[in-house]
């Protein structure tokens, strides 16, 4: 209660102190004219892939026109996403710089409280904004939106600690990156499908229909070229299984060290498996997804701010070429990806790769919070790649 009261006193003596009005008013236009550019592009998206709303489920002409909007929508969302983290750090900085309304109060501390009173007073962020004026110049409800909610409605009820039954777990389509143009059954309509997505929906071996194949597709492939890839090159034989492993949905706090005045929780799930349809299992996919929430005066939150940075290395064996993957040895170390609040990789690669000796062939994740190391993953093997 006295962390309540200190909060609401300083958010009240920065809404009344000049010199902060000041600074934040030029950042609070930057952030509604990027919002209104956003919105134009969203219309103008919509316009260009002829999409509509069928009664609750949308309409596209065909596959590469999904693929193509659930792109841009969310490269729009984290254009946002950063733009808002840039300009909220670079007022927390002038604030402090300047010592507004700071008093004796811990800088660290000080910050997490002005980053928070930006945040839910000031600029007030849409949440996927892209894919919010989406559903809404469409009139509809999708899978984003309902998830959304449902998250909202989670960290609304949590008391010290945030539930295990976090929303979004176990989903027909697990793959956020299609979230906005799926309806709640997680279905969608194409008016012109690509002969090779009919053909193989009706050649399958287990006579899938292509709502099925869609989903298949949705929670594996997030572009057009190598859906078509594995469209054209599935009928190969299954040489070998993939090495399968997994770390379903876990949380753990972020330590003190790297958020000494905040509690904060992360959250992540990593995984190696062969895509299989029809038997068939030439090709691998890695996975890894890490979310940030922090535990505001009274409540929880998604931790917009932080930045949350997700890579793997790994150095194993192509088993249907009999050769090691890198194919020249060397361990494969992809960068991180780092964003606000959450960030995922989905990688497939074209080899069903293996472990044949735990002691020298391996997948290794790293988790980062604001780019420095949070957690290391031994996922498969146990090597470490700097």
């Amino acid at each position: 209660m006295a962390q309540d009261q200190r909060t609401t006193d300083l958010n009240h003596r920065l809404s009344n102190d000049p010199v902060a009005q000041s600074l934040v008013r030029p950042y609070v236009e930057q952030l509604l004219s990027r919002q209104a550019q956003i919105e134009s592009a969203v219309r103008e998206l919509i316009m260009n892939e002829s999409i509509r709303n069928n009664g609750d489920l949308l309409s596209f002409i065909n596959l590469a026109s999904v693929v193509r909007t659930a792109d841009l929508l969310q490269q729009y969302d984290r254009d946002y996403d950063a733009f808002f983290a840039t300009i909220a750090n670079q007022l927390a900085m002038q604030f402090q710089e300047r010592r507004l309304c700071m008093g004796l109060t811990d800088p660290d501390l000080y910050r997490e409280w002005v980053l928070d009173y930006l945040e839910f007073e000031v600029l007030r962020p849409q949440t996927d904004v892209a894919s919010t004026f989406f559903a809404k110049y469409l009139q509809f409800e999708s899978v984003r939106i309902l998830q959304n909610e449902q998250e909202r409605r989670w960290l609304a009820s949590a008391g010290d600690d945030l539930s295990d039954d976090q929303p979004g777990t176990d989903l027909p389509v697990d793959e956020e990156f299609y979230w906005p143009v799926l309806n709640r059954d997680f279905d969608i309509d194409l008016t012109d499908p690509e002969p090779e997505l009919l053909q193989f929906a009706a050649t399958g071996r287990n006579g899938e229909k292509l709502k099925k194949l869609l989903e298949f597709i949705f929670d594996n492939w997030t572009t057009i070229k190598d859906i078509f890839n594995w469209l054209s090159g599935n009928l190969l034989y299954d040489c070998h299984p993939s090495a399968s492993a997994r770390i379903r949905l876990t949380k753990e706090d972020v330590p003190s060290s790297l958020s000494p005045s905040l509690r904060r929780e992360f959250r992540y799930a990593v995984s190696q498996n062969g895509i299989i349809m029809d038997g068939k299992s030439t090709r691998t996919r890695i996975k890894g997804k890490l979310k940030l929430y922090k535990r505001r005066s009274n409540s929880w939150a998604k931790d917009r701010i932080s930045l949350a940075g997700i890579n793997y290395c790994s150095l194993q064996w192509n088993a249907c070429e009999e050769i090691p993957w890198p194919a020249n040895g060397v361990p494969f170390n992809q960068a991180p990806n780092h964003q606000p609040f959450k960030t995922t990789l989905n990688q497939q690669h074209p080899y069903a790769l293996t472990i044949r000796d735990v002691n020298r062939e391996f997948l290794t994740f790293k988790l980062f919070f604001n780019q420095q190391v949070l957690k290391t993953i031994f996922l498969l093997g146990s090597g470490v790649c700097d």
